[in-house]
């Protein structure tokens, strides 16, 4: 399996950071322990695992607080959710580590669709681009 594009996250600092997860109870500790390995403090309630495959099938949705670098955050979650596509996990910083090109892309979209004018989507794209 190819690894998750890490590069071009641009959410710098340090924090903590509420995440939801949901999905399957087995693939919980999975989350965790992507978070841990980059050097996250990762607390949550780990789900009661059973026996029972139909039980072991329900998704759950749990809480993680996750402190640490954003960045790292932000990467263990697109690694996780890479090896998992049938997870889900919500509560990343605002552009949740998009792409130069996606951040663009989505600026060009706010322009065509009027939500912003030509003047700020010219200040916006310099500074997107000055980040390189």
């Amino acid at each position: 399996m190819t690894p998750p594009d890490e590069g071009n996250v641009h959410i710098r600092g340090r924090g903590t950071v509420r995440l939801t997860y949901t999905g399957p109870p087995s693939k919980a500790g999975a989350l965790a322990s992507e978070l841990e390995s980059r050097g996250l403090t990762v607390d949550y309630q780990p789900p009661i695992e059973t026996k029972d495959l139909a039980t072991a099938l329900n998704a759950v949705s749990l809480f993680f607080s996750v402190t640490g670098n954003i960045q790292n955050v932000v990467l263990g979650v697109r690694a996780f959710k890479a090896r998992f596509p049938g997870t889900q996990v919500e509560g990343l910083p605002e552009n949740e580590g998009l792409s130069i090109q996606e951040r663009l892309a989505r600026l060009d979209d706010l322009k065509a669709d009027g939500t912003i004018t030509a003047e700020e989507h010219s200040e916006q794209r310099a500074r997107i681009l000055g980040e390189l």
